[in-house]
């Protein structure tokens, strides 16, 4: 990677980091993810996938609080609209990360795309984390305007 790209990982890490005020769960792998969307010029991809971390974790706390929810139908669509953004964000994570890398696709497969408990649990915090690249994102169009 040339040193113009390390130098945009590291901004973006650190201001991900200082957004997310040491919350980051999986920064290895979030490294992992902003590196491929740099190294491979794929950062509209990073933004998407952002996006739709940010409303999977977003409807996956509205899941946690079901008692909180009096309207079962909202809850039912909100399950259905979760289940269809972790369907998107497996796919758009494939897509980033591509067939380049087998070892790395291959960490992310059992890490984060199997069918248990685990790893919808390991899926749900890189969403909070990805959550915070959305806000970098969000920070960085607003000082561009």
């Amino acid at each position: 990677m040339n040193p113009e790209s390390e130098n945009l990982v590291r901004e973006m890490l650190s201001g991900v980091e200082k957004l997310a005020d040491a919350k980051i769960k999986s920064r290895e792998d979030l490294e992992i993810i902003i590196n491929i969307a740099v190294k491979d010029e794929k950062l509209a991809s990073l933004e998407e996938i952002s996006f739709h971390a940010k409303v999977v974790y977003g409807l996956f706390k509205i899941i946690q609080r079901k008692e909180d929810v009096a309207d079962e139908e909202f809850f039912s669509k909100a399950a259905e609209e979760y289940k269809e953004n972790i369907v998107k964000l497996k796919m758009l994570l494939n897509y980033l990360i591509g067939d380049n890398n087998s070892f790395i696709k291959n960490i992310f497969l059992e890490k984060y795309f199997q069918l248990t408990q685990m790893s919808l649990s390991n899926l749900n915090d890189l969403c909070s984390d990805l959550s915070y690249v959305k806000l970098y994102f969000n920070d960085k169009k607003h000082v561009r305007s």
